[in-house]
């Protein structure tokens, strides 16, 4: 059983266009490193237990997160000045206000929040602890549930992360590598720690990963489908973070 080969042509160079077959065994690892990365970035999601400890994401969660909602027609939708879905501008005092992130995870989070909401009388039936169901009771509108929710919303990001970068490998130098991007990344130390917290890093991490891949696939297939990936992975990477924004050479250049 060979995992740690790449395919190369006898020039050495890699064949881009190769496909690489993936052994039982290869599937078993990358399943115990996406589950044990999953523990890590799950593991006491609300470790400050509401004390806010972070100021970016205290901001998020409090001031911005919690005034989210959909709108109440398609007039409202499409202005700026009365969309409850634009986070650059202060509603209820009618002026414009800083938001220096993204806006694709923050609507995500709110997201989130709702759907803890929602299934909270399920969690109660189910016998979940009182301090648990009260967090999701609360998770549509309060700042400590919804920053909850958010790094929940953030920890699914980086665990796709940590499959996005085994499918980058496999499909430049083989299982192998692929393996050994998902292993190194599913334990680096800031990786772990970006992940317990609502900021839109490891989200507009996720969608890089994934227009890169789709850049390859551009390079490999040649087809619609993955110029398609690829123009939606730069699309979603930018609007998680702004700094994203060099992504967009990837589908120009391939």
């Amino acid at each position: 059983m060979i995992l740690f080969g790449d395919d190369r042509s006898s020039s050495g160079r890699v064949q881009l266009g190769r496909t690489h077959a993936v052994q039982p065994a290869t599937y078993v690892l990358l399943a115990l490193i996406v589950l044990s990365g999953a523990m890590l970035r799950f593991w006491r999601v609300n470790f400050d237990q509401g004390l806010g400890s972070h100021p970016d994401e205290r901001s998020t969660s409090c001031f911005y997160a919690t005034q989210i909602h959909l709108p109440q027609s398609w007039d409202e939708f499409w202005d700026p000045h009365r969309s409850p879905l634009n986070p650059l501008w202060d509603l209820g005092n009618q002026k414009p206000r800083s938001f220096t992130y993204g806006h694709y995870p923050l609507y995500l989070g709110v997201a989130m929040g709702q759907l803890m909401h929602t299934l909270a009388p399920v969690a109660e039936k189910m016998g979940i602890d009182e301090t648990t169901v009260a967090l999701m009771q609360r998770a549509d509108s309060a700042c400590d549930a919804l920053a909850v929710a958010g790094r929940l919303t953030i920890a699914l990001h980086d665990i796709m992360t940590i499959v996005l970068l085994f499918l980058l490998g496999l499909s430049i130098y083989g299982q192998g590598a692929g393996l050994l991007a998902a292993a190194f990344y599913a334990f680096t130390a800031q990786a772990i720690q970006l992940s317990h917290f609502f900021a839109m890093d490891p989200a507009s991490t996720t969608y890089t990963v994934l227009a890169v891949l789709g850049g390859v696939m551009m390079v490999q297939e040649r087809s619609l489908r993955a110029a398609v990936i690829t123009g939606i992975a730069a699309g979603l990477a930018i609007a998680s973070k702004f700094s994203a924004l060099p992504i967009l050479a990837v589908p120009i250049t391939a």
